[in-house]
């Protein structure tokens, strides 16, 4: 009779055991499609009476696997956000439709001051100079005007991804108390573990970190570099002016961070010519993006309104203003006006008609235009013996090579995160053929246990009625 009982008692455990392997296995299932979601599992064990109990509830680990993942996500999410933005530059140049409208208003405009010099009295190539010059204005504004729509872009960006990453934090930080007090409590915290695994990606995506997980299943997130962003507390990152800086730090962090897609848009927004001392602008392709194209447009600009440089040719401008004699009705200099690409512009009196173009320039300019042995020195550019055309179309093919090599990097990054991403899930995801097969498994032993219990049961009737 008390063996009875006993197995009476242990099949009752055995079907607690299955109902609650059950219940994981119907949850992975219903669950299998959700990415963030590992694979849960019930252990089990004896207790003193060697009925089975269980002993916890575990999910599917890999932290080798993870670590590796996560780094490849800030590697990826970099590569990409770097990509997109110069895709943005040779947009905003236009290499990606043609002749760059740069390079196109720039040729007709040598071509028209060609023409006028060997027409000296061409009136309709004076006004084709007047055109294609302030197509050039139009051209150069245009381009600073991007630039500067590009940095508000950036910012932009940076102050959205600064929310995300404050706001991933304070939930990590909230999901480290739920999961002490859940487990405190002996109830099984696996779906909040999952959530966290799922923030943290998010995290990583940000930037590059490494995590630390505690004794009583805390955990504590550092960038690369050693900086803290959750341990004690979560840290409240702010960005203002181009810096990055968190709660109780006046300093800048900005390079402190690395890869991740605010590592990337940081990079790009850099600008060491603000620094003390003026730092040397970067060689990386995609870094400090916003300084060498202004620097590179800034100085195609100075080409044109600028003096002769030594040992060079005759600058535009002092071609057309040294040119004599100047007729009535026409303008003595100052072809160009302005102090930069941003009010880069052709002389008012030349688009108002009340004063024509020098025809006494026609030669000197035509050869200036077409003179090489000129140089351009700017941030990410240096280069010698160039014509004004090849000055433009140096900058811009060197702008179309480096889209190209980072564009390039964002396609293997996101290939190598696929693939590591794909085997991440293989390893510690829900498999729906082994849950399937782990389904049939616990559905027989349910039914053997449950016969064994109504046998039991059966024995126990027929005793009590003998007994009777």
């Amino acid at each position: 009779m008390t063996s009875l009982f006993g197995v009476l008692s242990n099949t009752t455990s055995t079907l607690k055991m299955i109902q609650g392997q059950l219940s994981l296995v119907a949850e992975n299932v219903a669950k299998a499609d959700d990415p963030n979601r590992s694979r849960h599992t019930l252990e089990q064990t004896t207790d003193s009476r060697g009925n089975a109990v269980v002993a916890q509830y575990k999910r599917q680990v890999d932290v080798a696997l993870r670590v590796q993942l996560e780094q490849t996500i800030s590697e990826e999410s970099s590569a990409t956000t770097l990509a997109g933005y110069m895709r943005r530059v040779t947009d905003l140049l236009g290499t990606t439709g043609g002749t760059p409208p740069l390079s196109d208003s720039l040729e007709k405009f040598e071509s028209a001051w060609r023409e006028l010099s060997a027409n000296p009295e061409n009136v309709v190539a004076k006004n084709q100079i007047v055109i294609y010059g302030e197509d050039i204005a139009r051209e150069m504004q245009r381009l600073s005007s991007g630039i500067g729509d590009l940095e508000k872009q950036l910012d932009n960006d940076i102050r959205g991804s600064v929310d995300q990453l404050n706001s991933a934090l304070a939930e990590i930080d909230k999901l480290n108390a739920d999961i002490l007090a859940t487990r405190g409590a002996g109830d099984p915290t696996l779906a909040m573990e999952d959530r966290r695994d799922q923030l943290v990606r998010d995290v990583a995506s940000m930037m590059s970190i490494r995590t630390v997980e505690r004794a009583d299943g805390k955990l504590s997130i550092f960038t690369s570099s050693g900086i803290s962003l959750l341990d004690a507390a979560p840290v409240k990152f702010t960005y203002d002016n181009g810096e990055l800086r968190s709660t109780g730090s006046d300093r800048d962090l900005s390079g402190m961070v690395s890869d991740g897609k605010l590592g990337a848009l940081l990079e790009l927004r850099a600008d060491g010519s603000t620094k003390d001392p003026v730092q040397a602008a970067s060689s990386l392709p995609g870094a400090e993006v916003l300084r060498k194209l202004r620097s590179q447009l800034e100085a195609v600009a100075q080409a044109f309104l600028g003096p002769t440089k030594a040992g060079e040719p005759t600058s535009f401008a002092d071609a057309y203003s040294q040119a004599s004699p100047t007729a009535e009705g026409e303008l003595p200099d100052r072809f160009f006006i302005g102090n930069g690409a941003g009010t880069f512009g052709i002389n008012p009196a030349l688009l108002s008609g009340q004063l024509q173009v020098k025809t006494s320039a026609a030669e000197s300019v035509s050869t200036a235009l077409n003179s090489s042995g000129r140089s351009i020195t700017a941030d990410g550019l240096r280069a010698t013996g160039l014509t004004y055309s090849s000055m433009v179309s140096t900058m811009i093919t060197q702008w179309s090579a480096n889209s190209k090599v980072v564009g390039e990097q964002a396609t293997i990054a996101t290939d190598f995160k696929m693939q590591l991403d794909v085997r991440y899930k293989n390893n510690v995801g829900v498999n729906m053929d082994e849950e399937i097969a782990m389904l049939q498994v616990l559905q027989r032993n349910y039914s053997a246990a449950a016969r064994v219990m109504q046998t039991v049961n059966n024995m126990l009737d027929a005793i009590e009625g003998i007994v009777r």
